[in-house]
């Protein structure tokens, strides 16, 4: 057998993470990403999506910090608003 076929390239869920990541999709990449790592850990995805999985994890941290930053802002503005007018 022709073990080179397993170390082509990134599997499906890695790039799901990243893409997901860049589309800024929240949670769904962290999810992705995570999964994947596990099977990475215990041997059953590539190893060449690792950096995939780490890009879709941060990716989406940094949308959910984004969304959570946009929703006290709005929060605190909106009661100036409700206070002001």
């Amino acid at each position: 057998m022709n073990q080179g076929a397993n170390e082509q390239g990134p599997g499906g869920l890695s790039i799901a993470a990243l893409v997901t990541g860049i589309l800024g999709l929240g949670i769904v990449p962290i999810i992705l990403g995570a999964i994947d790592l596990s099977k990475i850990k215990n041997g059953v995805a590539s190893q060449n999506g690792k950096g995939f999985d780490i890009a879709g994890i941060v990716l989406g941290g940094l949308t959910l910090i984004g969304w959570i930053i946009f929703g006290v802002a709005m929060a605190i503005f909106g009661s100036f608003w409700y206070y002001f007018y």
